[in-house]
């Protein structure tokens, strides 16, 4: 009989079932991920972080086809250290870039196609993201960069109170017709020039590594995953996930995410692979 676990590429959500509460990867994540690709497991990851972040995140860990950083929006293959990009600011400098909301307390940085933060207006919360998630930016001029080159802007609020949603769409005006915001956090909002299907995500990750959908398994513990969830030829989220999760996925682990659901998954491939070795 064939090892499934060879035949098997797992999509995971780094951020949320692979990380600890510090933003570290832990020691039996690491074994567990080692124990996994000796036994044939191909892997992947899901992250809002940017390449560089997840590359030093993950040390050794070698991935087996593009991973989706950037919220999903970029496809990046480390092994050729090069990206694609799902959608983009193409034709957004005026109605957009340039007229970025100049409110107290709200700062601004964009996510680049190559992978790159740029700062355009730094803020309390926004210094203590990047220390935290260990990003490295540049500041720049919005007027300087072109709209091709920007995957998303993402918003920093010091202050929660802060109408963000009503603001920008008081500042953009028209241009939020085709826009999208996303909350991340409680005091980060994300804005895309439109929605990214989750059949683009899984398009720019299976076929470029040999897969089919069927062959997939997601791994998810974020809303922004649901599409990936749904497509996948297997899904799995942890017990306390989203509802919406819960309801598209086809398993559920026995633990929540942070009580070792992705070591559930991957341990337990391992050993069943073993089983009909």
């Amino acid at each position: 009989m064939s090892n499934s676990i060879e035949n098997t590429l797992v999509l995971c959500d780094l951020d949320n079932l692979l990380l600890n509460a510090e933003g570290n990867l832990p020691q039996l994540h690491r074994d567990v991920l080692q124990l996994f690709a000796s036994r044939g497991g191909k892997l992947t990851v899901y992250s809002q972080r940017s390449p560089k972040v997840v590359r030093s995140l993950l040390g050794g860990v070698r991935l087996s086809a593009p991973a989706l950083v950037c919220g999903g929006i970029l496809a990046y293959n480390f092994a050729e250290g090069s990206g694609t990009a799902l959608c983009s600011f193409a034709g957004m400098e005026d109605s957009v870039l340039n007229v970025l909301p100049a409110a107290p307390g709200i700062g601004i940085a964009f996510q680049m196609r190559d992978g790159t933060t740029r700062v355009v207006r730094m803020s309390e919360a926004l210094e203590a993201h990047l220390r935290q998630e260990w990003t490295s930016f540049v500041l720049s001029n919005a007027a300087d960069v072109k709209g091709e080159e920007v995957l998303r802007i993402l918003f920093y609020q010091d202050k929660k109170q802060v109408p963000l949603t009503a603001l920008l769409e008081k500042t953009l005006g028209e241009a939020t017709v085709t826009l999208r915001a996303e909350r991340m956090a409680s005091d980060v909002v994300a804005l895309l020039p439109g929605g990214v299907s989750g059949t683009a995500m899984l398009n720019a990750v299976c076929p470029p590594a040999g897969y089919s959908a069927e062959q997939l398994t997601v791994l998810a513990d974020c809303t922004q995953m649901t599409e990936l969830v749904q497509l996948a030829g297997n899904s799995v989220v942890p017990a306390d996930a989203p509802a919406e999760l819960r309801l598209a996925a086809k398993q559920t682990t026995l633990t929540d995410h942070d009580a070792g659901a992705a070591a559930e998954l991957l341990y337990g491939m391992v050993r069943a692979a073993e089983k009909f070795a």
